[in-house]
């Protein structure tokens, strides 16, 4: 996997994940920053005279400290360091600016003059920021790419929740050290204010081998969310490649609770690319909750975009876990278009509690569809009474 990849994706998913540290801005990005300096430095002074033109009020100062900064930049490829007063007077001209381009071109100048010395000053300029902005987390993980330890403690000491996406970025820049730290946390602390979310995020930008050996420490530790830490990390992998990449890479990753994460999220993602493909995957591999997971997605996902060829393909396999869970992955598909052939399906799995559930799924597209219908069908269905109240129940349990 490209980590570059990876990283260019780091925090698009934080900002899907529902945790504080939400998404952040990558490394990756930064570097292409620098690459094409000379354009944006145009871009920038394009940026600038608009801005200048729509607010006036913008001080004098202010667009002298961006013109020299950009003068500097061209000559040495670098910014000059900045002041203490123009540190401050690129936080008054945030608060002030009304333009999103000018918001964008004084926080770039904020980013790219960041220091462990100068951090804390920077972070006064951005505190009034909303804690859950990009700008927010994008400026604590880079100070913790920059300064490690010393930005993950400053977050312990404010209200906002910054520790986690500062130990983010520590961890993307410094894999080892952030471990260290993380490990050396009480279990409370390690659970708590998304420390370990961020541990993982990060470790996924540095290397996603790392991230796969976090997570299964931390089921051997005994966190019950091991598996969603896995599940984070398998869609990365993902997202940073292609299907097919991915199936091969949870495929290797050691037996387990963990692997089967892995398969189950990768499976998702592969049948919805390419249901056979996925499928001639899933019979590759041993046999265990992973590939029943890929058998369930790979007819589910068949079974949208052909029926009948899925449905051919479940009668020829004999009775056996497997074709249990493709059938289940057929049938609750298709009971959306086709309730009565869905049951018709559902009641052929051998295994009772898979049919059980593969019933009741399919149970309640059809109370949906037809309630009278349903109705009839459930007094007769075998299931209990209260299986079929959470048939006809409008929330699933």
């Amino acid at each position: 996997m490209k980590k570059s990849h990876l990283v260019h994706l780091f925090w698009a998913l934080i900002a899907i994940a529902a945790f504080a540290i939400g998404s952040n801005k990558s490394p990756s990005q930064n570097n292409e920053e620098s690459a094409n300096a000379e354009k944006q430095d145009a871009l920038g002074s394009s940026i600038s005279n608009r801005s200048d033109r729509l607010n006036p009020s913008r001080s004098a100062k202010a667009r002298s400290i961006t013109k020299n900064r950009r003068g500097t930049r061209a000559e040495e490829g670098k910014f000059t360091k900045l002041s203490e007063s123009e540190i401050r007077q690129i936080g008054i001209d945030l608060k002030a600016t009304k333009t999103p381009l000018e918001r964008r071109e004084l926080f770039s100048q904020i980013l790219a003059n960041l220091t462990p010395e100068n951090a804390k000053l920077m972070r006064e300029q951005i505190v009034h920021l909303d804690s859950n902005s990009s700008e927010f987390r994008d400026f604590h993980y880079q100070w913790g790419a920059i300064a490690g330890k010393e930005a993950v403690v400053n977050g312990a000491e404010t209200p906002e929740r910054d520790m986690a996406t500062s130990l983010a970025g520590w961890a993307a820049s410094n894999p080892d050290a952030a471990l260290t730290y993380f490990n050396g946390l009480e279990p409370d602390a390690q659970n708590g204010s998304g420390m370990k979310w961020g541990a993982v995020y990060g470790l996924i930008a540095a290397d996603p081998n790392l991230a796969v050996r976090f997570t299964m420490d931390r089921q051997q530790a005994g966190d019950k969310e091991a598996s969603r830490l896995m599940d984070l990390v398998t869609r990365q992998v993902i997202k940073s490649g292609n299907p097919a990449e991915a199936a091969n890479w949870a495929t290797a990753l050691p037996s387990g609770e963990m692997q089967d994460a892995a398969i189950r999220r990768v499976a998702e993602e592969y049948a919805e690319d390419d249901p056979i493909a996925a499928l001639d995957w899933a019979n590759t591999l041993p046999q265990g909750n992973g590939k029943n997971r890929a058998m369930r997605e790979s007819f589910s996902e068949w079974a949208r975009e052909n029926p009948q060829a899925a449905a051919d393909r479940l009668g020829s396999m004999s009775v056996s876990p497997e074709r249990d869970s493709a059938t289940y992955g057929y049938a609750t598909r298709v009971a959306w278009e086709n309730p009565t052939a869905a049951i018709e399906w559902a009641n052929t799995i051998s295994n009772e509690g898979t049919r059980t559930d593969a019933l009741m799924e399919t149970g309640r597209a059809y109370f949906r569809k037809d309630p009278e219908g349903a109705k009839q069908w459930l007094s007769k269905s075998g299931l209990n009474e209260e299986q079929r109240k959470r048939v006809t129940s409008s929330r699933r349990r």
